[in-house]
Formats: structure tokens, sequence, C-alpha cells
């Protein structure tokens, strides 16, 4: 019998405001954009609870890096879309700033308060110290990324836009081939390390298992419609707030660094701080590290190719502003959780850079 377990929770009667947001946004001429951000947003809390209830299902059979990655996955689907709207309207500035602060909000804000709450109740979060290791030297590309072509750009170094174009699209495709080699290690060459990663059932035996199927495919089926009504009401969520922010002046870069991620990264937020609480740190770092490697090192690579097949070259070039953010968020987070250990007030700490750099972006900018 399939499981669909993970819708039972009493937050399901609020579903219904997604329908409703979603025609406030399209067919709501006049209304308020204030109200429309709010009936999404209150679309939002239930999509995220059952997203994490599937999650962590999924995890219990196929692991907690496993399903950390597919929840950083599925997420980072609402990142991708905004994205990709903004890269077809020529709004290359927001692109990179939602992705960077898609990033900022999962190192220093989700996995802060993850940290922190899941601390409290359990003392010492620990987690696998190879993955630790390996999530520094992703980190350290995410580094890498976001620091070398903006100086090269900076110092004038490209001639031309013809230049800027082919110098993104050959990081791309290295960033693509260099984060799928990071799976190839993790899972299949040092399988055996990584002993969290591997799957703790055979694939044959989920071929031929028609219970353990059964106990998958409803959490799968669950989680994957789940997001892509995630997908449609947060996007049209982030143009209620665009518009919303323009009212108040507030700045593209804070906007996008600070406010849209709050939102996008519901489902890691929920999926983090249940799995923290229960001292599953394995599926809170796969869900908030994971996704931030992922939206530089797959996500960002992929638009651009994308823009560049379009007619949208979209270049690998961050703003000053933006690669203090990253460099800061990487840093921190590289401080905290090397030992493969994070406590309340490491999380504490994380919390606090994160907004030292709300409050100097909100007065500076």
């Amino acid at each position: 019998m399939i499981n669909f377990s993970a819708l039972r929770t009493p937050l399901l009667p609020l579903l219904v405001f997604i329908p409703l947001g979603l025609v406030f946004d399209h067919q709501g001429q006049g209304i308020n954009p204030l109200i429309v951000f709010l009936v999404n947003g209150i679309a939002i809390v239930p999509l995220a609870q059952i997203i994490s209830q599937s999650v962590e299902q999924i995890a219990e059979h196929l692991g907690d890096n496993w399903g950390g990655i597919l929840n950083s996955t599925l997420g980072n689907l609402v990142e991708l879309v905004i994205s990709f709207s903004a890269l077809t309207g020529g709004l290359y500035e927001i692109v990179l700033d939602s992705l960077v602060g898609g990033l900022v909000a999962n190192l220093l804000l989700v996995l802060g308060l993850a940290a922190l709450f899941g601390g409290l109740k359990n003392r010492t979060l620990a987690f696998n110290a190879k993955t630790a290791m390996l999530n520094s030297k992703l980190l350290l590309a995410v580094v890498l990324v976001s620091f070398i072509p903006g100086i090269l750009d900076h110092l004038n170094k490209f001639d031309s836009e013809q230049s800027h174009e082919q110098y993104s699209i050959i990081m791309s495709i290295t960033l693509l081939i260099f984060y799928g080699l990071s799976f190839v290690y993790q899972f299949f060459t040092h399988k055996d390390v990584f002993s969290n990663a591997a799957l703790p059932i055979s694939i044959g035996e989920i071929d031929h298992g028609k219970n353990q199927n059964a106990l998958l495919i409803g959490p799968i089926l669950i989680l994957s419609i789940s997001t892509l009504a995630l997908v449609f009401s947060s996007e049209a969520l982030v143009d209620a707030l665009t518009a919303t922010a323009q009212r108040f002046n507030l700045s593209a870069f804070f906007t996008g660094v600070f406010l849209l991620p709050l939102f996008g990264s519901a489902a890691e937020f929920v999926v983090s701080l249940r799995a923290a609480q229960r001292n599953r740190m394995d599926l809170a770092v796969a869900s908030t590290i994971g996704s931030s490697v992922q939206i530089i090192l797959f996500v960002l690579p992929a638009l651009v190719l994308v823009g560049a097949y379009i007619g949208k070259p979209l270049g690998i070039f961050f703003s000053p502003q933006a690669m203090v953010a990253v460099i800061v968020a990487v840093f921190s987070v590289e401080w905290v959780s090397s030992n493969g250990e994070l406590d309340w007030f490491e999380g504490t700490f994380l919390l606090m850079v994160y907004l030292l750099l709300l409050v100097s972006t909100f007065y500076l900018l």
C-alpha cells in the first residue's frame, strides 16, 4: 500500500491559499501587492511542512545525505524559476543577487537557526567528518567562483562582451563537470568513507521489494507535487514582494539577497530545523550547505548556458557587495563546521553574522 502519511499535518486546510494566491497574482487587478504577498506566504507554510515530512520519510530509506540532496535539488527549483524569469527579462544583476541571497540565507540563517534550536535540545550536533571535509573543498570552490571572475572584470581584463561570454561559458562547463564529479566521489568511488551517504539498501532491493517501493512512491510523489506547487506560489510571492519593496524604496540588492530568500528557502528551513531537533545533522547539513553549493556550482552555470542559448548572456561576475557576502558566509560556516560538530553557540554566531550583513546592507545601500 502506498504511504501518504506525509500529508498528515494540522496545517493541511491552509492549502486552500495556494489557488487563492495564484488567482490574486494573475487576475487580481488592483489588489494591494501586500495582500497578494501575505496570501501566498500563508500558502507556503503547509507546503514547507509537507515537503519536510516527505524528505524525512525518504531519508529513512535512502540515507540522510540522499534525502538532503533531493530536498536541496527540489528546493532550488524555486531559485531556478525565479532566476530564469529575471534572465529572460534581461535582469542579470537580479539573477546574481537572488542566487547569492539563497546561498547566504541557507548558510547563515537556516543553518544558524537549526544549530541553535537543535543544540539547545541535543547539546552537540555531530555529522560525518568526511562530509565536513568535502564541504570545505566545495565551499572553497564557491568562494573562488564568486571572487576571481569578479576581480578580473573589475580590473578590466576583458576586452569585449564576447570575451565576457566566452569566459563565463568555459567556467560554467568546468563547474558543472566538477560538481558532477563530487557526486561520483561521494556516492561511488569513496562511498565507504561517507558511511551515511551510501544507500542503506541495495538498488536490487528497491527494484524487487514491493513493500519498499510502496513506502517510497508515496513520499516521492507528494514531494514532487508539493515542490511544483511551491514553485508557483513562490513566484507569485516574489512578484508581490518586489512590488512592495519598490513602494518602500528598498534597494534591489537588499531585496534580492535578504528578502526574497526568506521565502525561497522555506522548505530547507523546515527540513533542517526538524532534522537538527532530532539530531540528524547529516540531513540538515546536506539540505543547507549542499543547497548553497548547488546554487553556485550547478544552478548558476546552468543559467549561464541557457542564457547563451536563448541570446541572454549571463556573466559569472558578482558585484563587490555580493562577493563580500559570499566570502563572509562561506568562511563563517567553514570556521564553525570544519570539525564535524555544531552547537547552539555556533548557531548563534552564524545568526549574528547574518544580522551584521543584513543591517550593513540596509544602511549602506
